[in-house]
C-alpha cells in the first residue's frame, strides 16, 4: 500500500528531507550538466583545432611524399635506360655501367637527407654491403620479401614500417617500392627507396606531448606512428572501418579521444589520439570546484531548512501541547504575538475552548435540571400507585357487593393503566402494545359481551419490533366512540405484517365509516388523539412514515400505519422507571 508521507511522518521530518532531496537533486543536476556540457565543449574545440592541425600536417606530408615518389620515378626511368645499354656491352662495360648506376642512385641518397638507402632487385650482379647506401639484390630474394604480395597488384606501393640492416645496426625505415619496366614494357626490376622512419615520424609529430599520431594508407594499413602504438595496433580494424565510412571526424573510444582526417590528394589518413582524462582534466577540476561549492550550499541550505522547520513546527507543537493539557480548571496560555495563520489557529483554539466551557456550563445546568426532573418524576409515580390502590379498593367493594362484571371491568381497567403508565420509554415492542390494546378490548368486551368480536392477525417476526407507546389505542377508541355508536354488533381486525421493508399495521372496523369533514375535527374524542399519533411518528421517524384513514370497501373504516423496522430501542437512553411495582388488583 502506498504511504503518503504528509499523512504519516512528522511535519519537520517531511519538510527537512523533502527540501534536502530537492536541493541535492538540483545541485547534482547542475554538477552533472556542468561536467557533461563542459566535456562536450572541450571535445568539440579539441576536435576542431586538431582537425586543422591534421590538415596542415597533410599538406606537409603530401609534399614530402610527392618528392619521394617523383624521385623514385626518375630513378626508375634512368635505371631502365642504363640497364638496356648494360646488357648490350662487354663485361667491362657492364661493370662500368653498374658502377654508374650505383653512383646515380647514391646521388639521390646524398641529396635527400631523409633517404636511408636504396635497394635494387634486378638481374644485375648482386652486390650487398651494409656499408653501401645502394644495394643490388637478386629477383629471387624479391619474392622472399614479406611485402612482395603488396606489390603484385600495383606498379608502386608504400611499405609499412620495417627494419633493415645498416652500418649503424638495425634501422626502422618506411619504403616506397616501384616496378621498373624495360623497352618491351616488361617489369625487369624493383627499386625500393628506404626513408628513415624517425624522419617520417617527425613529419606527423606535434608539440602536444599528450597526443599520439598514426599514418594510415588508403587501404587503412598502418604505415607509421608517433608515440605509443598500443591503441593503434589494438584498434586497427576498427580504425580502418571508421576511415572507410567517414573521411574526417572525432569520437570517444574508451579512455581515448580519437580525431582523424583523410587527405583528398594522397588518400592517406592521419589519426590522432589523446587521453580523455587529460583533455577533461581542467573541466574535471572545474566540476570539482562546482561540486564543492554545491556541497557547501547544500549544508547551508539544510541548516536553514532545520531552522525554518523548527520555526514552523514550534507553534504547532505549542498548540498540540495546549490541546493535550486542556482542562476546564487549567487553561494553557498560547503566544499572542503571531499575526499570521498560526495566530488565527491560536485564536480559533481559544474560541473553541471558550465555546467548550460555555457548552459544559450549559450541560451542567441541564444535568441539574434533569436531576430535578427525575425527582419530580419519582414524586409523580406516587399518583399512579395511588390510582392502582384506589381501583383495587373499589374492586374489593364490587366483589363484596357481588358485582362480578364491575369487578372484572375494574381489573381490566387497572391492567390497562398499569401497562400505560408503568414504562417511561417512548418505544415499546409490538407485543407489549398489543397486550395494552387487549386489556382495553377486554374492558369493552364486558360491556358489549357477545356483540363485540375482534381478532389479531400478527406475523411472528413483527412482534419483537419497536413501535411508539400508546400507538393503537386512539384508533381503537375512535372505533368505539364514532364507528360503533348506536350499533348492536361490532367487529375489529388488527393486522401487523412486514412489507416493502416496512412495518404495516392495519386496524379495520365495520362501523359507520368516516364522517364528512372528519379531518377538521379537533375534539378530545378523537381528533386530537390521532393528531398526537401523527406528530409523534413524524418527530421520531420523519415525514416518510405515518398513517392514513380510508373507507373500507366492505363498510367501516380502515387505518393503515407505516413504521420503520426497529429491532432495538434506539431512542430511549434513560433508565426505565415506574414498573416496579404497583399491586396487581386481579385477585380473584
Amino acid at each position: 500500500m502506498r504511504v503518503n508521507p504528509f499523512k504519516t511522518f512528522r511535519i519537520d521530518v517531511v519538510f527537512f528531507f523533502g527540501f534536502a532531496v530537492i536541493v541535492v537533486g538540483f545541485v547534482g543536476l547542475i554538477v552533472l550538466f556542468s561536467y557533461v556540457n563542459g566535456s562536450r565543449e572541450i571535445a568539440s574545440n579539441t576536435s576542431y583545432y586538431q582537425q586543422k592541425l591534421l590538415v596542415e600536417l597533410h599538406k606537409k606530408l603530401n609534399t614530402y611524399l610527392q618528392d619521394i615518389e617523383q624521385s623514385s620515378n626518375t630513378a626508375a626511368l634512368n635505371f631502365s635506360d642504363d640497364r638496356d645499354d648494360l646488357l648490350t656491352g662487354s663485361p667491362y662495360e657492364r661493370l662500368r655501367s653498374q658502377t654508374e648506376i650505383r653512383q646515380q642512385l647514391n646521388n639521390y641518397v646524398f641529396s635527400m637527407s631523409a633517404l636511408q638507402s636504396i635497394h635494387v632487385y634486378s638481374d644485375l650482379k648482386p652486390s650487398y654491403n651494409i656499408q653501401d647506401y645502394v644495394q643490388f639484390l637478386s629477383l629471387e630474394q624479391l619474392e622472399q620479401e614479406e611485402w612482395y604480395d603488396e606489390l603484385r597488384q600495383s606498379d608502386d606501393v608504400w611499405l609499412g614500417e620495417r627494419s633493415i640492416r645498416t652500418n649503424d645496426g638495425e634501422q626502422p625505415v618506411i619504403g616506397f617500392a616501384r616496378r621498373v619496366y624495360n623497352q618491351f614494357n616488361r617489369a625487369s626490376a624493383v627499386i625500393v627507396f628506404n626513408v628513415s622512419a624517425p624522419v617520417f615520424q617527425s613529419l606527423i609529430t606535434t608539440e602536444d606531448q599528450r597526443s599520439s599520431l598514426a599514418l594510415f594508407d588508403e587501404t587503412g594499413r598502418l604505415i607509421t606512428h608517433s608515440g605509443s602504438d598500443d591503441f593503434f595496433i589494438r584498434s586497427e580494424q576498427e580504425i580502418k572501418n571508421q576511415l572507410m565510412s567517414q573521411e574526417a571526424g572525432a569520437k570517444r573510444a574508451g579512455d581515448e579521444f580519437v580525431v582523424w582526417s583523410s587527405s583528398p590528394d594522397s588518400k592517406w589518413s592521419l589519426v590522432e589520439i589523446t587521453s580523455w582524462k587529460q583533455i577533461t582534466a581542467a573541466n574535471l577540476k572545474q566540476t570539482q570546484v562546482i561540486l564543492t561549492m554545491g556541497l557547501i550550499t547544500i549544508v547551508l541550505l539544510l541548516l536553514l531548512t532545520v531552522f525554518l522547520s523548527r520555526q514552523f513546527i514550534k507553534p504547532v507543537s505549542l498548540l498540540l501541547r495546549a490541546m493535550s493539557a486542556f482542562s476546564l480548571t487549567h487553561k494553557t496560555a498560547l503566544p499572542q504575538d503571531y499575526r499570521n495563520e498560526f495566530g488565527e489557529l491560536f485564536q480559533g483554539y481559544e474560541d473553541l475552548t471558550l465555546r467548550i466551557e460555555q457548552l459544559y456550563g450549559r450541560l451542567d445546568e441541564q444535568h441539574k435540571k434533569r436531576r430535578a426532573s427525575e425527582m419530580k418524576t419519582l414524586q409523580m409515580m406516587i399518583n399512579p400507585h395511588f390510582l392502582y390502590n384506589s381501583l383495587d379498593q373499589v374492586n374489593w367493594m364490587a366483589i363484596e357487593a357481588d358485582q362480578p362484571r364491575i369487578s372484572r371491568m375494574l381489573s381490566h381497567l387497572a391492567q390497562f393503566f398499569r401497562l400505560a403508565l408503568s414504562n417511561s420509554d417512548s418505544l415499546v415492542t409490538l407485543s407489549e402494545e398489543l397486550a395494552h390494546i387487549e386489556s382495553y378490548l377486554a374492558f369493552q368486551q364486558i360491556r358489549w359481551e357477545e356483540r363485540l368480536r375482534y381478532r389479531f392477525e400478527i406475523e411472528e417476526a413483527a412482534t419483537g419490533l419497536y413501535v411508539p407507546k400508546i400507538l393503537l389505542q386512539p384508533f381503537i377508541e375512535n372505533a368505539f366512540i364514532h364507528g360503533f355508536h348506536g350499533r348492536q354488533e361490532a367487529l375489529l381486525v388488527i393486522r401487523a405484517e412486514i412489507r416493502e421493508n416496512r412495518l404495516k399495521i392495519t386496524i379495520k372496523d365495520d362501523g359507520s365509516g368516516l364522517a364528512a369533514g372528519w379531518q377538521q375535527q379537533r375534539s378530545a374524542k378523537g381528533g386530537y388523539g390521532l393528531r398526537n399519533v401523527r406528530e409523534r411518528i413524524e418527530a421520531l421517524f420523519g415525514e416518510a412514515f405515518g398513517f392514513t384513514l380510508n373507507a373500507s370497501p366492505e363498510g367501516g373504516t380502515e387505518a393503515l400505519l407505516t413504521l420503520p423496522l426497529l429491532p432495538t430501542n434506539t431512542f430511549d437512553q434513560t433508565d426505565k422507571g415506574g414498573s416496579e411495582d404497583v399491586e396487581n388488583s386481579n385477585r380473584r
